[in-house]
């Protein structure tokens, strides 16, 4: 993949859907600073906690109609259908093909505030 534009819709975990937010980047960009991103973006969600402590996992969870007040949590999503991502990864190499529509792409994992 070229460099483009993503939009990625990312869920901090325990939210639901209806709490996705997009983060708009290029695919150049690095996870650890789509981190920064998330952290910047939503600063009363992160407060005490460091963008070096989120982990990103990256899942296809469709965002329907049905359970759109439903918590997502990260145990219930199955092992083959979730991956920690590597701060070092571009996004490019995270999603060599463009990300599915109406899908939440990433969770966010947050270490409790010190």
């Amino acid at each position: 993949m070229t460099d483009k534009q993503l939009t990625l819709f990312c869920l901090v975990e325990g939210e639901a859907t209806d709490n996705a937010f997009p983060v708009s980047t290029s695919s150049a960009t690095t996870v650890g600073d789509l981190k920064k991103l998330i952290k910047t973006e939503n600063p009363d969600t992160f407060i005490g906690v460091d963008a070096k402590d989120l982990t990103l996992w990256k899942v296809a969870i469709p965002d329907d109609d049905n359970d759109d007040e439903a918590p997502i949590l990260l145990e219930a999503v199955s092992t083959k259908d979730k991956k920690k991502l590597r701060v070092t990864r571009e996004l490019s190499e995270v999603f060599a093909d463009k990300p599915p529509k109406s899908t939440i792409h990433i969770i966010v994992q947050q270490r409790p505030p010190r």
